[in-house]
């Protein structure tokens, strides 16, 4: 029983004996001194009272709280310092603090590092305070939400893969992606009629772990002296992961331990060799290609995705007559559109200084995905340098490529020259 109750349930046998002492006819002197203690106790306890009440208020609305366990672990990470680690290691010395806590609560997430030190993706973000993604205001009345994007988001919003439409996930075990393939449709009946049922023709795909490995040598001057080494670490760390998982997405062959991106994936009907110069008409034609195949409703769903020396080469060619290039008029078509070298790396330039690259063009989001399996690990190893007073950093993160709907939302056009 909750103690406003009892002093509830108390109250009330009182003032049952204080009714009883005034409905008699004659009120003794014990009656009297009854009732004034009665009275005194009943005073007291109304005070009892309101302070449980405020009491039980505040526990009500403690429990209506959302658990802020994750949010404080979310601040902890972002709070993570690499260096913290590399000093313990090279040292020798046991991480402790906050490191090694969080190392602690992702090795029980997560599993124990088979390789190194575990750490939070919130370590590789050069902006450490949460980022809220755009929401438009809400309609009728309704409040507008503000999704904050987690660290892997963060932390891929910039890459090329990340503009192409990749969406990067945390997952665990051997998760398995549907994907239907046929049957399903729309049809019209007349009133009191039915439809008869189509089956839905299936498949599924699962990823499988490939290791990331980066490496990075560091000085122990550098280490001992440097009050910028947590930035520069997180910076280049980063752009390392960052720049080998673009890579992968675009470039990965499926062998030698590579995932297989999209180079890999589009094959038959899904490319074309273009051997000519970048055009705005030839790239048009592919991208109302997948607009078609895809169902989408805007030009702006479309992505196209190529290497800079391609939008030199469209930014360079002129509409005879005019100051409108090629790429205005790419623009002008309300194509979305990235370069990277990432993406594809200029070809070998022949006796024409002729180069060549390859240009992807891609459907919308949610069709091409990076799961990843739990956080990065870092092996800090002062010995193998140690002749040159080095320091090496060795950077290790789980995933794998899983591209979707192939035949409709992509497709490759090889041979895109950037030289007439």
């Amino acid at each position: 029983m909750l103690k406003s109750q009892e002093i509830q349930l108390a109250q009330s046998k009182r003032r049952e004996k204080m009714a009883g002492i005034q409905k008699a006819y004659e009120v003794t002197d014990d009656g009297r001194t009854e009732l004034r203690s009665l009275t005194d106790a009943y005073e007291g306890a109304e005070v009892e009272l309101r302070a449980a009440l405020l009491v039980e208020g505040a526990e009500r609305d403690a429990i209506k709280e959302p658990d802020k366990a994750q949010t404080d672990f979310d601040r902890e990470c972002r709070s993570f310092d690499l260096t913290a680690i590399v000093a313990s290691l090279v040292d020798g010395k046991p991480l402790a603090g906050r490191e090694a806590e969080v190392s602690t609560e992702l090795e029980q997430r997560h599993g124990v590092g088979q390789k190194g030190i575990r750490f939070p993706w919130e370590s590789l973000l050069e902006t450490r305070a949460d980022a809220v993604t755009d929401a438009s205001a809400g309609t009728s009345g309704e409040l507008a939400s503000r999704p904050t994007m987690n660290a892997l988001e963060r932390f891929f919003e910039t890459s090329a893969a990340g503009r192409f439409g990749v969406n990067v996930m945390q997952v665990s075990g051997q998760p398995s992606f549907p994907e239907i393939t046929g049957g399903a449709g729309l049809s019209w009946v007349a009133e009191g009629a039915g439809a008869d049922a189509q089956a839905i023709s299936t498949t599924s795909t699962s990823p499988s772990i490939k290791t990331a490995t980066g490496r990075y040598l560091l000085s122990r001057q550098a280490i001992r002296q440097n009050s910028a080494l947590q930035p520069i670490l997180r910076r280049d760390l980063a752009e390392v992961l960052r720049e080998g998982i673009d890579l992968a997405i675009f470039q990965g062959t499926g062998a030698a331990e590579q995932p297989a991106g999209f180079e890999t994936v589009l094959t038959g009907g899904r490319t074309a060799a273009l051997d000519d110069v970048a055009s705005f008409s030839d790239f048009l034609l592919r991208a109302t290609e997948i607009q078609e195949t895809a169902k989408l409703s805007a030009p702006s769903q479309v992505r196209i995705a190529g290497a800079p020396i391609v939008h030199q080469t469209l930014a360079d060619t002129l509409i005879s007559g005019t100051a409108v290039s090629e790429l205005d008029r790419l623009k002008g078509a309300g194509f979305g559109t990235l370069w990277s070298s990432q993406v594809s790396t200029r070809g070998a330039r022949d006796v024409t200084d002729k180069g060549a690259s390859t240009v992807y063009f891609g459907a919308g989001s949610n069709n091409a995905y990076v799961p990843t399996w739990g956080s990065p690990e870092l092996i800090v190893d002062p010995y193998s340098e140690s002749k040159t007073g080095k320091v090496a950093l060795t950077m290790f993160a789980f995933l794998d490529v899983l591209i979707q709907r192939t035949a409709t939302h992509y497709f490759k056009l090889t041979g895109v020259q950037d030289r007439a």
